[in-house]
Parts: C-alpha cells; sequence; structure tokens
C-alpha cells in the first residue's frame, strides 16, 4: 500500500468506515489533485485513523492528524480536507488555523480567503481581528505566504485607512521580507494614500527585484495616477525579466484590452511557450484569434487548452464552434456546441438555434428554438431574444415587434426585452413605442448608457428635438467614453444642428476605432457634406467590400450616388 495517495485509499475503504458508522454523515468527497503526493504506510493509517475521527465526529483528533500530515508533506488537499472538517463541526477557531495553512500550501485557494475573511468579519470589531491575525502569522511556518494575502483577510471591514494602520503593525515583526512591502502597498491602495502604495509597491521590488506580483502592483497604482505608463511598465519590466510568465500574461490582457490583438496574443504565445502544458494562455490565444478571425489558429489553440485540462471546458467548446462558424463550417460548428454543458449550456443551444436557421431556414431554426427547456427565467428571456434576431435576419420586423410585444407583457420587467421592443417599434416607426420604452429601460437602469444612447440618436435621427438628444447623448459618454458607437451618435448629432467639423472629428474617431460599416456611412455622408467626396467614397468602398448587403451603408451610397 505504500505510495498510494491517501485519498484513494480512503474512497476505496469507504464501504468499511460505513460499516462501523451507519449512523454517521457519508464523508465528503475531496477531489484528488493532479499533483498528489505519495504516502507512506505509517502516514496512510494515519489518515485513516483521522476518516474513522471524523465519522465518529471526534474532530479535534481527525484535525490534529490532517494538519500533522499536511505540514510534513505539504499537501493543499489535505489542508482542505482539513478546513471543511473545521467549518463543518463549526470549529472556527481551528478553521482559521486550517484556512491559513491551506493559503500557505495554495495561494489561489479562494475557499480560504473567503473563510478567514468571513470569519474575521464575524469575529467583530478589527482589533480583534488584528491580534487573530497576528497569530496566524506566529504560527505560520510561511508567513511570506499571509502576508501577501493580507488585503483579502480583511475586506470585509469598510474602514480602509483603520485597515491600512492594522497592516502597517501586523508586518512590522517581517519588515526584511517583501511581502511586508508588499501587504502595507495594497493597504495603502485600498485606502487611497497613492504616494505611500507606490513607495511600498517599489520597495518590494526592490527588495526581490524581478518579482511579478511587485510589478503587477506598481501598474495597479499607476493605473489610477498615470494611466498612460501602464503598458509601457509593463513592457519595461519585460525588458529585464522576460521570463516572467505572469507579466506577460497581464501585458496580453492590457493589450487586449486596447484592442491591440495581435500584440496580445504575441504575449500570450510567449507566457505559453514559458509554460507549455499551462492551459490557461492556449484559451487566451483562441480568444484573440477569434478577435482577429484567424479561424484556423483560433482551432488549434482552443484544443490545446483542452488537451491540458482547461478548467471550463464548456467555454472551450464554445470557443471551437465560433471557430468553425468563421470558417462557414457550420455542421462542425453545431457539433462543437452539442458538447457544451454546465453554465454556457443555453447559450450553446442558441447558437445552434441561429445555425440551424441559417441552413435550413427561419421556421427550422425557430422549431429548434421552441424545443429547448429553459431552466431559468433569464434562459427563456435570452431564448426570446434569439428568436427575435432570426426574425431580423430575415427582415420580418413586424413579427419581431409582436413576438416581443407579446414576451414585455410576459416578462414587464426585463429592461433586455424593454429595450429590444423599442429598437423593433423603430423599424416599423413607432417612434412613441420607441420612446416610452427607452425612457422606461432609463429609470429602470439609470446608468445603461446603450439606452441613452439609443434615444439619442433616435431623436437626432427622427425628430428636430436635437438639443434634446445631445444632451441624452452627452449622458451615455459619460456612462461610457470609449465606445465607438456612441461617439459615433455624438458626431451624428453635431451634423444634425449643422456643426459640421465637429461632426467629422468625433464621426472620424468613432471610425478609427472601430471601423463598422454604419460608422463608416455616417462618416462618409458628412465628409460628403463638407466637400470631401473622394475621402468619404474611399471610406464607402473599404467598407463596401468587407460589408457588401449592409443597408444603411447602400442607401448612403445610393443617396449620394454622382
Amino acid at each position: 500500500m505504500a505510495g498510494m495517495h491517501w485519498l484513494r485509499f480512503c474512497a476505496a475503504t469507504s464501504f468499511v468506515v460505513m460499516a462501523f458508522a451507519a449512523t454517521a454523515a457519508p464523508p465528503v468527497p475531496v477531489p484528488i489533485p493532479a499533483d498528489e503526493p505519495d504516502y507512506p504506510v505509517d502516514a496512510v493509517h494515519e489518515l485513516l485513523v483521522a476518516e474513522f475521527a471524523v465519522q465518529r465526529g471526534d474532530t479535534e483528533v481527525a484535525l490534529a492528524i490532517y494538519n500533522k500530515i499536511a505540514r510534513e508533506y505539504r499537501d493543499p488537499a489535505v489542508a482542505r480536507r482539513a478546513v471543511e472538517t473545521a467549518i463543518r463541526a463549526r470549529a472556527f477557531g481551528p478553521a482559521l488555523d486550517a484556512s491559513a495553512l491551506l493559503l500557505e500550501l495554495d495561494p489561489d485557494a479562494n475557499l480560504a480567503r473567503e473563510i478567514i475573511a468571513s470569519l474575521l468579519a464575524n469575529e467583530g470589531p478589527l482589533e480583534k481581528s488584528r491580534v487573530t491575525v497576528a497569530g496566524l502569522l506566529q504560527r505560520s511556518k510561511d508567513p511570506a505566504a499571509l502576508l501577501i494575502q493580507m488585503s483579502n483577510f480583511f475586506a470585509k471591514y469598510p474602514d480602509k485607512v483603520a485597515v491600512l494602520e492594522a497592516t502597517k503593525g501586523l508586518v512590522q515583526p517581517y519588515s526584511k521580507l517583501p511581502e511586508s512591502h508588499y501587504a502595507i502597498g495594497v493597504a495603502a491602495l485600498l485606502a487611497e494614500q497613492t504616494d505611500l502604495a507606490l513607495t511600498e509597491a517599489r520597495a518590494a521590488a526592490a527588495a526581490r527585484p524581478g518579482w511579478p506580483q511587485a510589478a503587477i502592483l506598481e501598474v495597479q497604482i499607476l493605473r489610477k495616477a498615470e494611466p498612460a505608463r501602464v503598458i509601457p511598465h509593463y513592457q519595461e519590466f519585460l525588458a529585464k525579466y522576460p521570463d516572467s510568465r505572469e507579466v506577460r500574461q497581464q501585458l496580453g490582457r492590457e493589450l487586449a484590452g486596447e484592442r491591440r490583438n495581435a500584440e496580445a496574443r504575441d504575449q500570450f504565445r510567449a507566457a505559453e511557450k514559458l509554460a507549455p502544458t499551462e492551459p490557461q494562455a492556449a484559451y487566451a490565444i483562441g480568444l484573440l484569434s477569434l478577435q482577429l478571425e484567424d479561424w484556423a489558429d483560433a482551432e488549434v489553440a482552443f484544443q490545446r487548452a483542452i488537451d491540458h485540462g482547461f478548467r471550463d471546458p464548456g467555454a472551450a467548446y464554445l470557443g471551437l464552434g465560433a471557430a468553425a462558424e468563421g470558417q462557414k463550417r457550420y455542421e462542425d460548428a453545431i457539433s462543437w456546441y452539442r458538447r457544451v454543458e454546465s453554465s454556457d449550456w443555453m447559450r450553446a443551444q442558441l447558437k445552434i438555434a441561429t445555425l440551424i436557421a441559417k441552413q435550413n431556414g427561419l421556421a427550422a431554426g425557430r422549431e429548434y428554438l421552441q424545443k429547448i427547456d429553459p431552466r431559468t427565467t433569464e434562459d427563456r428571456i435570452q431564448m426570446i431574444q434569439v428568436e427575435a434576431q432570426l426574425l431580423r435576419d430575415a427582415k420580418a420586423w413586424k413579427d419581431t415587434y409582436d413576438l416581443l410585444d407579446r414576451s414585455v407583457k410576459e416578462y414587464p420587467d426585463s429592461f433586455e426585452l424593454l429595450y429590444d421592443r423599442a429598437m423593433a417599434a423603430d423599424r416599423i416607426n413607432r417612434l412613441d413605442v420607441v420612446e416610452q420604452d427607452l425612457r422606461r429601460v432609463i429609470k429602470m437602469k439609470p446608468d445603461y448608457a446603450h439606452a441613452y444612447n439609443a434615444l439619442g440618436y433616435t431623436l437626432a435621427e427622427k425628430t428636430n428635438r436635437l438639443t434634446e438628444a445631445k444632451a441624452l447623448i452627452d449622458q451615455a459618454l459619460k456612462l461610457s467614453p470609449d465606445d465607438p458607437f456612441i461617439i459615433d451618435s455624438l458626431g451624428w448629432v453635431h451634423y444634425r444642428l449643422g456643426n459640421i467639423d465637429e461632426a467629422v472629428k468625433h464621426l472620424q474617431a468613432a471610425y478609427n476605432a472601430r471601423p463598422d460599416p454604419e460608422i463608416a456611412a455616417h462618416l462618409g455622408e458628412v465628409l460628403w457634406k463638407a466637400g470631401k467626396h473622394d475621402e468619404a467614397q474611399k471610406i464607402w468602398r473599404t467598407a463596401l467590400n468587407e460589408n457588401p448587403d449592409h443597408e444603411v451603408l447602400l442607401a448612403v451610397i445610393q443617396k449620394f450616388k454622382p
């Protein structure tokens, strides 16, 4: 039996445990990690004794064994078992100790962070929690692992300045550790003491050159003070420490956020080379390749992510389906979507319905939709939205409106359906419904920028209420300042107000951010009115090459056809 993992051994002998403890609750199954250690016979025996102790309700004996073995063999699975055992027994002091040990062994253990934060908050005053955390640090064999988690421990305390002061005191005995500077830096950032946060982040970096966490903390601080320095800071760090996988992935995320997708993908490729079997980088490459419409590369990347054990295979199957769909291999796409389960199941089913409609017609797509059994109200609303989109694709404008009109009566509190009905009403020239629904959406969701934008654009396009339209679009822009469609609306209302130069400025900015065919149509029209006919035609030609059937684009080209 030597070398056999204790969890497998306990699973194999669970019938024996149950025979001797028929009235006890069954043990909670514990997942077996891929990197499980092998245990000698003596350790396996001790762990089996702990399992029997759990069945007898002898939590103290069980926890003593679990903690001893977890510390000796550095096994987070055993520490996790200790946490679960302590929580089930409502032994909150031991639960704190076991959670701290689990964080030492597995810094990504969300369970442990949440338990510590909740138990500390339940203790009441911050000072009492400070004393408790000081004890955890003193008893820990690796206090650095806990120092780096300090902000999570006090997450439920609202007075961040008081938390900062408590953190300063707690780290004092460990001031030579880089993690002590990191802990103060994070606490200072949360307390909005930017100068102190930056000083401590740089002290952490100086104490441990090349430490990714210090670089990432400095970027979090710079994001508030000097956002333009975020990407250059990561680039400078990587010039010195090119093998930092964590920072490469962070830089990739920043570049993706700036829509610099090709550069972002390069960073994730470099990160993947540093850890070829780590699936997260492969998944990110797949997503970025979809954005770049590099369908073949996306397929290969998503498949790599699955092969390397990506934690959410359903999301990867969705990516594989999208890649096949991009290549018009619709049967392959449907096959991938059918493999999706868990939280992405409904999304996959809706994609299948859309593809069936594309292949076999509107009626076939709607028939598939109607056979789906929604699990929640949200699922049902999504089904209605997809059916409405199928009708829109078929240019069945009145049918689209009628479907959404019935659905709003069934789900009157769904702002999504109200918004969609407003868009459908616009198609059949029911301006009264457009305005009524969008104003209701704004009342329900006052931070929903698209509702302000849609109403503002509609008023600018179809009425002379231009001052009111501009005020709505300005509000949308405050809520979402970088949205190219809202910037397009701002340009369009300036055009309707006669401010041609302002209109060109905003429409050009919108088009540069996102060369959408409708934005191209608007920009071309305003350029034409400004007498820049060649520029207008160039914009239209470029957009038409990629969107030959776009109605708004075709209509404006026809309108100004020489």
